[in-house]
């Protein structure tokens, strides 16, 4: 499997076999010089020898091989990183000795000439170009420092062959990539390789052979029907009268064959390890009722939840639902009617979670003076003066500033601010 290497080792290879189609057919010294330069670099100002310049200016996933394993690398039921595959555009230019353009025109028919006879680079072909193996002789087309890059770029194991094949761009693209590089136009050809494949560095994971499939080796069991023989959950719903989820309040959670459930597991973003709930009510086959208990470390946002379910020989985990756990604002202070205005919520926040206060359409980040507090103050001198309806924004979850009981629903007093303009 090709390294990191293998684009050069690409770049070399067309070097090589360029190199050595112009001494086969036009003779020793006819092409001087063999550059792998930017456009703007390629050709100096005073210098005048005939010149080949391989430039490589776009390098593509290739969408064959981008998500494909490794053949011979990653056996069914191991999972292995898929190689990067690239597809890599050159674009060949000739210029002839003192600018001569029927110079210039014949060196790049000789290379197009290669490139067509060449529409493969094989593993004999590079073995030919690093002339270590007996049998090859070194032309000394390339020094040993690239010869040395290309024997470590490991093309010559790629499991899949590299291509060559002319690559047709408009007149629109061809300005485009010499304006680019605001440097006069000369004759070109444009090829694409395809397809390098550099070898991921991370480890396959490969994991033990299954020696028993269930109890007795009796295999999967199967069931008619659309109950699921295993227990899971199908929604996560409100008490009556209970209009969003928060701290020391109720959820209920609904599925199949909960009847043996004895924990209820809540994980959380910010949280090492998730809290777990013992206090279930109302278990039934169906149905489970459990109290968000104000003892535990609860944090605003989002949770994940999951039911242990207690069989003759094993716990069986649910599907994971979930659930947003709303923060309650209990408290607004706006001493002296400055420009500091502080809430105290529940539950506390805790550094590395987004919290924000939100006054009408604008929102005040808060900066955490310490790693988990419940009572937040926020710099307001920049809010236009007015009365504003509250809400604290945690992790996504906005606190409700509503009262369901009143027909039609109000916002409730206390979660209201009266801002004053401030005067230092």
């Amino acid at each position: 499997m090709s390294s990191s290497q293998a684009i050069a080792g690409v770049t070399i290879m067309l070097e090589f076999l360029i190199k050595e189609g112009a001494l086969q057919e036009l003779g020793s010294g006819t092409l001087e010089i063999v550059t792998t330069k930017p456009l703007d670099e390629a050709r100096k100002e005073g210098q005048e020898k005939n010149q080949i310049n391989i430039f490589l200016y776009q390098t593509n996933p290739n969408s064959a091989w981008r998500n494909l394993d490794m053949p011979n690398k990653v056996k069914p039921g191991e999972t292995g990183k898929p190689p990067l595959a690239l597809n890599l555009y050159y674009l060949i230019t000739a210029y002839g000795k003192d600018n001569e353009d029927t110079e210039s025109q014949t060196l790049l028919g000789v290379a197009m000439r290669v490139l067509h006879d060449h529409p493969l680079i094989r593993t004999y072909d590079i073995d030919r170009a690093i002339a270590k193996k007996p049998g090859f002789i070194d032309l000394g087309l390339l020094d040993e420092s690239k010869k040395k890059l290309l024997e470590d770029s490991n093309l010559a194991n790629q499991i899949e062959r590299i291509s060559v094949t002319p690559n047709n761009l408009s007149i629109e693209e061809i300005s485009k990539l010499w304006g680019t590089f605001q440097t006069q136009y000369r004759i070109s050809a444009a090829y694409k390789v395809s397809v390098v494949l550099i070898e991921s560095q991370i480890p396959v994971k490969t994991p033990l052979p299954v020696l028993s499939r269930g109890a007795d080796d009796r295999g999967p069991g199967s069931q008619t029907g659309t109950i699921p023989p295993l227990p899971s959950l199908t929604a996560i719903k409100l008490p009556q009268n209970q209009f969003y989820f928060t701290v020391g309040k109720d959820l209920i959670l609904e599925g199949y064959n909960l009847e043996n459930s004895n924990e209820v597991h809540c994980g959380h973003p910010h949280l090492e390890n998730p809290i777990v709930l013992t206090n279930l009510e109302e278990v039934s086959a169906t149905q489970i009722r459990v109290t968000l208990d104000g003892s535990m470390q609860w944090l605003a946002g989002f949770y994940t939840v999951t039911v242990h379910v207690q069989e003759s020989d094993r716990t069986r985990i649910t599907n994971s639902m979930t659930f947003p756990l709303v923060p309650e604002v209990t408290a607004i202070t706006y001493p002296d009617r400055g420009n500091r205005l502080t809430l105290t919520c529940n539950p506390a926040v805790k550094e590395g979670q987004e919290v924000a206060l939100l006054l009408g359409d604008l929102a005040i980040p808060y900066q955490f003076p310490t790693p988990k507090s419940d009572r937040l103050t926020f710099n307001v001198s920049k809010v236009t003066p007015g009365t504003y309806v509250v809400r604290l924004r945690v992790d996504g979850v906005d606190s409700v500033p509503i009262d369901f009981t009143k027909q039609p629903p109000q916002f409730k007093e206390d979660q209201k601010v009266t801002i004053e303009k401030f005067s230092s």
